[in-house]
This record gives C-alpha cells, structure tokens and sequence, in this order.
C-alpha cells in the first residue's frame, strides 16, 4: 500500500492531561508522534475533532459520563483529572473519523489517548473512560454507512468494555486475543458473537499469530463491511504491565496478516507503556502499508 493510502490520526491535545505516576503517561503519544512525524510524509498526518456528546450519550450512561465531565475519580487505574472529558471526546471524535477514512479506501491509523476498550456501556474503568470503538460503530450504524462490523482486539488485556457492548448483537463480531491470567480478568470463555482466545503469560508469536489467524478466519466467515481493529503495543516482551513476549519484528507481520484480510479497516491504539512504542508503531505502519 502507498503512503498515500495511510492516514495517521492524531493532536498534541492528547498530551493534555496527565496523573502523576500513572502509567498512561502523555509521551506514550507525544513521543511517538514526534518520531512518525520525522520518517512520514506530512500529508499523511491529520488533526481530529472531537465527537459529538451525544454521540457518547449513545453509547454510554448519564452518571458515567458526569463523572468523566466533572472529573470526578472512577476507579484507582481511571481517576479523574483536568482535561480527560476533551481528551476523550478527542479520541472518540479521531476514531469515528479513522472509520470514515476506511470507508473511503485509506487505512487510517488513530494515535490518541484515553485508550477505550475496557470502558463498558454503564463503568469507565482500566484508564479507559469512553469506549471510542464503540460509539464510532454505533454512530456508523445509525447513519446506515455499514450494516455489519467487525472488531479484532490485539491489546494485551481483554477489552472487556467492548464486547459488553456488542454482546448478543448479530450485526457486531467481536474477536479478542489476550492474557489470560491478567486484568481486567474476563475473556476466559467465548459467548454468542463475541470470541475469545486466551493466551498464557511468555505467548510468543507463534502462539499468538496461530490463534490470530482463527479469530480473522472467524471475520473472514462474518463478512463485515468494516473491521476496527484495538490495537495494543503492551503485547510486547519489554512491556512493564503485562507479560507476552513479541518482539519488535513481530508487529510488521501481524498487520500484513490483517490487511491480507482484504477489508476495509481502521486501527485504535489501545494500551502500549514501553519506551520503545515509538518504533513497535512504525513496525505496525510499515506492515500497514507493505
């Protein structure tokens, strides 16, 4: 694919919250954007907007979205902190237009943060405090551009928020590779149109490609109009948080083998908290556009 077909979403407003100690730090986006930005054209590189609100209203509960709109703490991994409602409709706003990208035959990448997977229809939780996936797939839905999608989470944690709001909705396929001991605990077994692969700690690529390769042939069968793709960097052997152990090398396949699925599709960054997540991203891009 040429560069051109690749779009990166993505702001210096992502930097503009921070929680001191917290792992979810804003140079998970900034250094990375600063590295993208010096090996790809500028082109390339587009400001989002944020969603709607009642794009999120959609999606998920009063007193939830109050609690992120009024900073107030949600759980010890997701507390409140100034700037996280405009971080969030940011991400959420930067998603649905990756989305509409897709539509139009570019391959869009999303460089935002909050991350949203384990944000649930009812509980912000997991440094994740709207579910940017799903208010774009949902909103997409409604304006009738796709009538049946299809999401393949590759973070590391299982993006429990997700398939709650897909669950028992035969126009979503839900597919979720990850850890299983590991936070937030769910993913154990597979249910309705939501399948899951739970993968031991120290999982390396031979492992993890196998029981990628039954998840997108679960896709391939689904045939959606549209696959968004969680894309987590804590798979990754260096990963403080987490415990899989891909390489550096690995990334670049695993996205080849998702565009070799031939769909339109559009990538969220999800969780990632090494240093090295600057270079993990551009092995995922090159593989994007290979």
């Amino acid at each position: 694919m040429p560069e051109n077909k690749l779009a990166i979403l993505s702001s210096l407003r992502s930097g503009g919250y921070y929680i001191p100690g917290h792992p979810e730090h804003p140079n998970r986006i900034l250094r990375s954007l600063t590295h993208l930005q010096k090996i790809l054209s500028p082109e390339v590189f587009l400001e989002p907007t944020p969603i709607p609100l009642s794009d999120v209203e959609a999606v998920h509960g009063k007193s939830q979205i109050e609690h992120v709109k009024f900073e107030l703490p949600l759980d010890q991994d997701t507390p409140g902190v100034k700037g996280i409602f405009e971080a969030s409709l940011l991400s959420a706003g930067a998603a649905y237009e990756s989305a509409t990208l897709a539509l139009m035959g570019r391959t869009p990448f999303c460089l935002m943060r909050p991350p949203g997977h384990h944000a649930t229809p009812r509980i912000s939780m997991g440094f994740c405090y709207f579910n940017s996936m799903a208010i774009t797939l949902n909103r997409l839905m409604k304006e009738g551009k796709i009538r049946r999608a299809a999401v393949l989470d590759l973070d590391c944690h299982h993006g429990n928020g997700t398939e709650e709001f897909c669950m028992g909705k035969s126009e979503y396929l839900c597919v979720s590779l990850h850890q299983y001991p590991c936070y937030p605990g769910t993913g154990l077994e597979s249910r309705d149109n939501c399948r899951n692969y739970p993968l031991a700690p120290g999982t390396q690529e031979g492992a993890f490609f196998r029981a990628m390769e039954k998840g997108m042939e679960e896709i391939r069968k689904f045939k959606p109009d549209l696959l968004g793709v969680s894309m987590g960097f804590d798979t990754y052997e260096q990963d403080p948080l987490t415990d899989f152990g891909l390489t550096q090398k690995d990334y670049y396949p695993m996205a080849k083998k998702v565009m070799a699925m031939g769909l339109p599709s559009f990538h969220i960054l999800e969780g990632g908290y090494h240093r090295d997540m600057p270079v993990l991203i551009e092995e995922y891009l090159a593989g994007l556009m290979a």
